[in-house]
């Protein structure tokens, strides 16, 4: 059996093979079997008809990077390319929502929000170990050492147990605030 296929036909393969060169090979590989499919059986007078209709292999060959640049942003956790300056750091959401909890939980529902938070804390992006080290220190010291003034206060009849309590309610609040804002100051990186 003889080939055949028009010469433009062929012509414009060939040149549409080359300019996908620089496409993942899969994409390359659909791209060229579609158009292949789509030209097979024309005479040269409607192949050259669809060929128009189809446009330049070059532009052809621009849709496509276009379209797998889009697709692997789509897949990248932040949806913007790898390493765009304007892309938001890994995780920024959640760090937002580990100071939010740290603050809102600790005062709403005092030991739960306030563990919860500093859990939170603990497994964002946005502070260093040391950050959080010092953020559990300061939390966990401040309310033990107001515990153990407020016991100290009540057993010894002196008054004011209650203002020892109250401070170190609010210290876990503060701490968090400290955490947003240094956070904040560095764009949510750690």
């Amino acid at each position: 059996m003889t080939d055949t296929t028009p010469e433009v036909t062929t012509a414009y393969l060939a040149r549409l093979d080359s300019e996908l060169d620089q496409l993942p090979a899969d994409l390359h590989r659909d791209i060229v079997a579609g158009v292949e499919e789509e030209l097979q059986g024309l005479d040269a007078e409607s192949a050259a008809a669809r060929i128009e209709q189809l446009g330049d292999p070059a532009f052809i060959a621009a849709e496509a990077r276009a379209g797998s640049a889009t697709e692997a942003r789509a897949e990248s956790p932040t949806g913007a390319p790898l390493g765009a300056p304007d892309a938001p750091p890994p995780g920024r959401a959640f760090s937002i929502t580990a100071a939010v909890v740290l603050i809102a939980g600790s005062l709403l529902v005092p030991v739960v929000g306030a563990l919860v938070g500093l859990l939170f804390v603990s497994q964002a992006q946005a502070w260093s170990r040391r950050e959080k080290a010092a953020a559990w220190l300061a939390s966990v010291g401040v309310a033990l050492l107001a515990l153990a003034a407020a016991a100290l206060m009540s057993s010894s009849g002196v008054g004011g147990g209650h203002l020892a309590l109250l401070v170190g309610y609010l210290v876990i609040p503060v701490v968090g605030i400290v955490l947003a804002v240094r956070a904040h100051r560095r764009g949510w990186r750690a």
